[in-house]
């Protein structure tokens, strides 16, 4: 069965090259187009296509906000964002909000393809030149937690997610006083102890890191 391939780019240069190439693609089906978000949005609810390309940056909805709005309402869309700069927080904020795919529009065509082809299994794909981004990331997630068991880490991202002591405890099966234990020595390993609200504060801080 043909993969079925939705994109959205307020540039038609752009558009169109994307859109000839799915067609030219045997394993593919292009379904339709659109020129900005909002429009791009109102079609894949209704066309319901396997994997959407959007450029990140159009009027009325950028890409990101329509991805965001797709993943949100559950649907089964894959998404893939194009955008012209590599720009560390874009790649970040596409991650923590459940993007499949992210690529530069310097991307060649096998890599386009690739992208589609992976997303659209479920997996996630970012561009090749992108991962130095991820690597960073990850020697930074590393290096603060590596005093840190993984219990404490998995506390340490409920805590960035604003949960209670008895949430965290609920969730984990554990007595609120073991995970009142466990905030005192997360605390003292990152050296946080005296500071009101210092562990939420810095987990709040390194979200992004803790969401990896």
């Amino acid at each position: 069965m043909s993969i079925r391939v939705f994109n959205a780019d307020d540039h038609p240069i752009l558009r169109k090259g994307i859109t000839d190439l799915i067609q030219e693609n045997d394993t593919m089906e292009w379904v339709g187009s659109a020129s900005n978000g909002q429009e791009a949005l109102d079609k894949i609810e209704i066309i319901k296509p396997d994997v959407a390309i959007l450029d990140i940056e159009m009027p009325h909805l950028t890409g990101m906000q329509v991805a965001k709005s797709l993943i949100d309402s559950k649907s089964d869309t894959a998404v893939i964002l194009l955008t012209l700069f590599k720009d560390d927080s874009f790649l970040r904020n596409a991650i923590e909000i459940g993007v499949k795919g992210y690529l530069l529009k310097e991307s060649s065509e096998k890599e386009i393809i690739d992208c589609i082809n992976s997303v659209s299994k479920g997996h996630v794909y970012i561009n090749p030149s992108l991962t130095y981004i991820l690597l960073d990331q990850q020697k930074k997630q590393n290096s603060l937690f590596s005093n840190l068991s993984e219990h404490e880490i998995n506390i340490l991202k409920l805590i960035a997610q604003q949960k209670t002591s008895i949430q965290i405890a609920d969730m984990l099966f554990i007595s609120p006083k073991t995970v009142s234990n466990h905030r005192t020595n997360i605390s003292k390993k990152l050296e946080l102890v005296g500071e009101q609200n210092g562990l939420l504060k810095w987990a709040l801080e390194h979200k992004k890191i803790l969401s990896y």
